[in-house]
């Protein structure tokens, strides 16, 4: 139910690491088993920030409820980005989707 997407204007010399840590990441610090974490990537060059097109992120995640405190999960989707990217918080966005039960499906059905 968890899912990541990673949008980024920098090349990932290595996805498959970047998809396990983010993986790995995600379900560490909401407390969901892995089975259920869903991450992907996409590569797009065409991207500014501020004006600029320094290395950059836009993170989207979405799951059904969030973590209760936000700022410290904030910090390791960011952290998780530095140590994986190389790219600061700074330019980071993340946006974050507290999806309803109804509107989740899974496995021919919805939660």
């Amino acid at each position: 139910m968890p899912y990541l997407n990673i949008v980024t204007n920098h090349v990932i010399d290595d996805e498959a690491a970047l998809l396990k840590a983010a993986s790995h990441v995600v379900s560490q610090a909401t407390g969901k088993q892995e089975t259920y974490v869903m991450v992907s990537t996409l590569y797009n060059p065409h991207m500014l920030m501020g004006g600029s097109s320094s290395p950059l992120a836009f993170l989207d995640y979405r799951a059904l409820g969030l973590p209760a405190e936000r700022t410290p999960f904030s910090d390791v989707l960011c952290q998780l980005i530095a140590d994986q990217l190389s790219i600061p918080g700074d330019r980071v966005y993340i946006s974050m989707t507290d999806s309803e039960r109804q509107n989740w499906g899974w496995n021919h059905q919805t939660f």
